[in-house]
Parts: C-alpha cells; sequence; structure tokens
C-alpha cells in the first residue's frame, strides 16, 4: 500500500491550518508574549515584528508527529526540544554564541545516544572511513552544532531559512518515499507543513519572524532526518555537502573571510550571501530569497544525481563550487559590511 493517501493529504494539511493559526494567534497577541524582534542597523525591516514563529511551528511539528504515529522511538524528542527551548531562551534572555555552540553539542550528545549516529563517514580513493567511537561523537557534536548554527545565520530575511529548508527536504521526502521509509516521509513531510503554515506569516514583507527557537528547531530536525538518511545507506555523509549546500557554504565562506580579515569568526556582520545577494537585486526581497531557494534545489539535484561510490568526486566539487562562489561574492563586500 502506497504511503501517501487522500488521509496522509488531509493530516498534512490539518498540520499546516495548526500552524498557520498558532503563529497567527502569535502575531495577533504579541505584546502580550512579548518576544520581539526590535530594528536595528543589521536589521531589514523597520517595525516591531514578533519573533515567537519558532514556538507555532515547533507545537505544530510534535502534534504531527503524534498524530501520524510514525513507527519510531520517540526519543529523539527529547533533545529537540531541548534545543528548542535554548532557543527561545535566547529569544526572550539571549545568550552567546559560544553558549548556543555548548548546549546544541550537548543536544547532538544525546541524540547521539538515543541512537542517531554516524561512523561510516564514507569512501575516498576506494577506501571506507569508519571513526571510533569517541572520533565519531565528537564529530557528530561538532556537525550539529555547525548546521544548526549555519541555519541560524541564514534566518537574515523573510522567508529565506524557511524556503531554504523547504529546498532541503524535498529530497527526503523524496527519498522516503522511494524506499518506502516511513519515518523518513513522514517525518519530512511534517516538518514540511509545519514550515508551510509559518511561511505563509514569514513571506515578505513579514508579520512573523521564527526567532532563534525555530531557527535552531529547524537546523536541528533536518539534522535528525539527514542522520536517519545516512544509517539507513540512503546517501553517504558527503552527499550531505550538496543536499544542503547553501546554508554550510555560506557559513563556511564567511568564516573564511572572517579569518582572513583578522574578525572574530561568530562576530554579526552583513557579509552573508543573502546580503550580497540582496544587494544585487536592488533590495528586493522574495526575489533573493527565490534565488537562494532556486539555487539550493540545484545544490540538491546534483548531490541526489550523483551515483559513484567514491565520495571524493563529491568532495572535490564541493570543494570547486565553494571556491567559485567565495571569488563570485567576495568582490562584492565593502570594508562598511563589517562595521
Amino acid at each position: 500500500m502506497s504511503l501517501i493517501e487522500m488521509s496522509v493529504f488531509i493530516k498534512l494539511i490539518f498540520i499546516i491550518a495548526c500552524s498557520f493559526m498558532l503563529n497567527f494567534l502569535l502575531v495577533r497577541y504579541m505584546h502580550q508574549v512579548n518576544i520581539l524582534d526590535i530594528p536595528n542597523e543589521r536589521s531589514s525591516h523597520t517595525k516591531v515584528v514578533p519573533r515567537s514563529g519558532g514556538i507555532g511551528m515547533f507545537a505544530a511539528f510534535a502534534f504531527g508527529v503524534f498524530l501520524f504515529d510514525i513507527e519510531h522511538s520517540y526519543l529523539f524528542l527529547i533533545p529537540l526540544s531541548g534545543i528548542f527551548l535554548v532557543g527561545l531562551w535566547d529569544d526572550i534572555r539571549s545568550i552567546s554564541s559560544k553558549k548556543k555552540l555548548f548546549l546544541t553539542a550537548c543536544a547532538a550528545i544525546i541524540l547521539y545516544q538515543v541512537g542517531f549516529d554516524i561512523q561510516h563517514f564514507g569512501t575516498f580513493l576506494g577506501h571506507e572511513i569508519v571513526l571510533n567511537d569517541w572520533v565519531a561523537l565528537l564529530f557528530f557534536a561538532f556537525a550539529i552544532s555547525g548546521f544548526v548554527s549555519s541555519i541560524n545565520l541564514i534566518d537574515g530575511l523573510d522567508g529565506l531559512a524557511s524556503v531554504v529548508s523547504l529546498a532541503i527536504l524535498f529530497p527526503f521526502a523524496y527519498i522516503g518515499y522511494k524506499y518506502q521509509d516511513v519515518f523518513l516521509l513522514y517525518a519530512t513531510l511534517i516538518l514540511m507543513s509545519a514550515i508551510g503554515g509559518f511561511l505563509i506569516l514569514n513571506w515578505h514583507p513579514a508579520k512573523i519572524f521564527m526567532g532563534d527557537s525555530g531557527s535552531m528547531f529547524l537546523g536541528f530536525m533536518i539534522s535528525i532526518i539527514v542522520v536517519y538518511a545516512i544509517q539507513k545507506d540512503y546517501i553517504t555523509a558527503i552527499s550531505t555537502l550538496l543536499l544542503c549546500a547553501i546554508p554550510i557554504l555560506d557559513t563556511l565562506i564567511v568564516m573564511l573571510r572572517r579569518v582572513l580579515h583578522h574578525h572574530d569568526p561568530l562576530a554579526a556582520d552583513k557579509t552573508h550571501m543573502h546580503h550580497l545577494l540582496l544587494k544585487q537585486q536592488c533590495g528586493n526581497t522574495r526575489k533573493t530569497v527565490l534565488l537562494l531557494g532556486l539555487m539550493q534545489i540545484l545544490f540538491s539535484y546534483i548531490g541526489l544525481g550523483f551515483k559513484v561510490r567514491d565520495d571524493i568526486f563529491i568532495f572535490i566539487l564541493y570543494s570547486l563550487f565553494f571556491i567559485l562562489l567565495y571569488f563570485i561574492l567576495t568582490p562584492m563586500i565593502k570594508d562598511s559590511y563589517y562595521e
């Protein structure tokens, strides 16, 4: 029996509606909730906007998980809930980037202990790289923390993190359907539905932002989906570089550029890919968001299309993309972007 039935579509529409309604209420009662984004010199908006959208997305997703009964241990919800609360704490009180990285790494370690782990790193020049337990754990914590931060960093334009996340998730929904994998397909579709309901209100001009609670929840849940697909041998670990290319490339390029300019790699500035493309697009937010979404779809298509067993080819291709984008984007930067 196919995993895609009419009842599934009805449930997904219901999750979209729940996400939309929850976020609508968060907009309506934003002053009572009092999780607000006050415009500053780095903001792309001029009015006070609630940044509590992560609450609506997380609640809709959690509801969807139990609604679908995804036939998998619900233990992954423990570290996922923890990372959502860390993001919510940051939205309310504000915590340092280093503390968020540390807490994300702790959540990743818990995720590793409940069964979501990576030990087979890939095959390079005919040799399979298998990490021992401690190295695998440290690499896992580092990779998850880095990816969660990358989703957080691209959340700088109305709808951007949502659109890029949807572009990343779509191939995993396809993989889940192809292999008739209940957890992969339904977890991905539930997350996409929760994002979709939020995106209606987050599309430019946004009435609500997802905040750190939303971006950290998204990054962590996408990580869970990716790790699961790697464990099942649907994809290789290295192919993730293409399947999640835009946030990873943006983070690596920005951090390298900051280091070369003797700036703190964790400091905020306006040198991200979306900042530069927004200027190139004459301030058109929607076109910039759609362009980055289409770029991610292209990267995902390339990642899914690779049939070679040796990951060195994917790594070389990704490195070429990195170099190309670095030298295309860097000349667009003025010194004022670092101020």
